[in-house]
């Protein structure tokens, strides 16, 4: 009877150990309750230039954040490494098209998300095994943080983008000091910042530069000066900074300046080193002119693939960036082995407009009885690929003058008469403003933004067909195929398969830059005999193809690596 009672308490203690374990993890004990996120890449693409997507996960089941357009909150349930969020809600702020996509599409990625990774560093979310998105940790102490300024208070109820090739640096060089450059003159300012978000900023002092190009500068400074000056509380979300005034309007708005992190260069590839102690911008282009990927720190190290035309601009390996490199100046770097570096061809400009100049707007004639103004701004194509372009139209009648120009830039620059076109080839999404004064000086506007679809990212695997000469045995040793079998592999542009010595297998993959995550190999089930040996070797080789996160590609040699930089697999290309 007692045995009998013994073995009843046994299988009650069992089935409530199996309830307990099959239940969502509170909120409080995940590894994610109390951590901050930026997100790092949405659905294999970088976030959209100027937007900033953070995730918070508090304590208590919520998270909040930005969508890069819209504040959000919701809540989330996760055990170890399952995950799922409620249905969220939003504020309703109106944003240009681009960004509104992005947002959704977040959105959607979290709605879809069942899964989730902690690694490196890194938070992955995930669909089964298809990356949904990945986020970096958001840094807490802002001193000897870089930040770049997206918009400020032109003084005129206007935020307006700063100068192309006049770009606005903020270094917050600890809690009570920032210094930076305004586009032409280096600066300095005293802070005073409460916990309630009050925010006194003060005693600015700057160097006596006078700067004639580009056009606008120096107005540019004072107008900046004034809107930092005007700050009145601030707000940080991630590694997004926005200054309001005493009337609650933006005074600016900035992004931090990503670090980028160079992969290893190679044994003898040419190399170059950063010798700027501040570190040196990493732009898409050889030109001030060109917008700032990242910043490269002081003594960072990377490989050299090209140079431009004139010598003045190394191009470098940026996995992260879009096209894989980035320009850098070469008066603050000190180059290796890069005499036969080759030249590459400069990227088109940030904006690129053929215009037919005019040195001042044409007054219409004044008939009487003055007739109303009419307005017409058009675009032939509203959205198009990566280095297409499309034509603006516009037509006026009955008004003093007409500017037409890429927004954010000086207007005095673009006078136009009262019909014509122009082609525009924007390689971003771009906003294109209309300026009209009416013949009473009251001055209307109307704006087209043309919808630029980023080039896919190529996958350098899809394709390509491998045998494998080494691979890690999971006893730390790299060990040859046994004699008699053959191990290869083949990527197509989501799927590796191939033979593992006595079975086929076949699986999904994806490849980020240089990262890359093989999922759940399914194959055959023979069983064989020879070589001896051959069916350990087959669990093995798929152990240690699924315990790649990136990977090398040297011509004809293939090396997939762990987490840890140890080698995972090695091999020859098939032809």
């Amino acid at each position: 009877m007692k045995l009998r009672t013994l073995k009843t308490g046994l299988l009650l203690l069992m089935g409530l150990l199996l309830i307990v374990a099959a239940q969502p993890l509170l909120a409080a004990t995940t590894p994610l309750a109390g951590t901050n996120w930026v997100l790092s890449t949405l659905n294999g693409q970088l976030p959209l230039a100027g937007t900033t997507i953070t995730m918070n996960f508090g304590e208590d089941g919520t998270v909040s954040g930005a969508d890069g357009c819209n504040r959000y909150t919701t809540t989330f349930t996760a055990s170890r490494s399952t995950i799922e969020f409620a249905p969220a809600a939003s504020t309703m702020m109106a944003c240009p098209p681009a960004v509104a996509t992005q947002a959704s599409d977040f959105m959607a990625a979290l709605d879809a998300a069942n899964r989730y990774q902690l690694r490196s560093g890194q938070l992955i979310l995930l669909d089964g095994s298809t990356v949904l998105a990945t986020f970096v940790a958001a840094k807490g102490d802002l001193a000897g943080t870089t930040w770049v300024v997206t918009g400020y208070n032109n003084g005129r109820e206007a935020v307006v983008s700063p100068l192309l090739g006049a770009d606005i640096i903020i270094n917050i060089d600890d809690a009570n000091l920032v210094s930076g450059n305004a586009g032409c003159n280096d600066f300095f300012a005293t802070v005073q910042a409460s916990e309630n978000g009050s925010i006194v900023i003060d005693n600015i002092g700057a160097t006596r530069r006078l700067c004639s190009t580009p056009v606008g500068v120096m107005e540019q400074e004072a107008e900046f000066f004034a809107a930092l000056e005007s700050a009145a509380t601030f707000t940080i979300d991630g590694d997004f900074i926005e200054l309001r005034n005493a009337d609650d309007a933006i005074a600016l708005h900035m992004i931090r300046e990503l670090e980028v992190d160079f992969p290893e260069p190679a044994p003898a590839v040419p190399t170059g080193r950063v010798t700027a102690p501040n570190g040196v911008n990493i732009r898409s282009g050889p030109g001030t002119n060109f917008p700032i990927l990242g910043v490269a720190p002081f003594n960072a190290t990377g490989e050299i693939i090209g140079r431009s035309a004139d010598g003045r601009w190394w191009v470098v390996a940026v996995p992260s960036a879009p096209g894989g490199n980035g320009w850098v100046s070469a008066d603050f770097v000190a180059a290796s082995n890069a005499a036969d570096a080759p030249i590459i061809a400069s990227p088109p400009p940030p904006v690129v407009i053929i215009p037919t100049p005019l040195p001042t707007p044409t007054p219409l004639p004044q008939p009487t009885p003055t007739p109303s103004a009419q307005i017409s701004f058009t675009a032939d194509r509203t959205t198009i690929n990566q280095g297409e372009c499309t034509t603006i139209r516009w037509s006026v009648e009955n008004v003093q003058a007409v500017w037409v120009y890429p927004q954010g830039q000086p207007f005095q620059q673009f006078p136009r008469v009262g019909q014509g076109s122009e082609q525009v080839c924007p390689p971003v999404t771009t906003t294109f403003e209309m300026r009209v004064q009416l013949r009473d000086s009251s001055v209307q506007f109307r704006q087209v933004t043309i919808n630029v679809t980023p080039a896919a990212p190529q996958n350098p695997l899809n394709g390509t067909n491998w045998e494998v000469t080494g691979y890690n045995n999971g006893r730390d040793a790299i060990v040859s195929p046994l004699v008699g079998s053959r191990l290869t592999t083949r990527f197509s542009a989501d799927r590796a398969s191939g033979n593992s010595g006595c079975n086929d297998f076949s699986g999904s993959y994806w490849v980020s830059g240089s990262n890359i995550s093989i999922g759940a190999l399914g194959g055959g089930m023979m069983a064989c005999s020879e070589p001896d040996g051959v069916m350990e070797q087959e669990t093995q080789f798929r152990a240690a193809l699924q315990s790649a996160v990136t990977f090398q590609l040297d011509g004809n040699r293939l090396t997939l690596r762990r987490g840890d930089g140890s080698t995972a697999v090695v091999f020859s290309r098939l032809q």
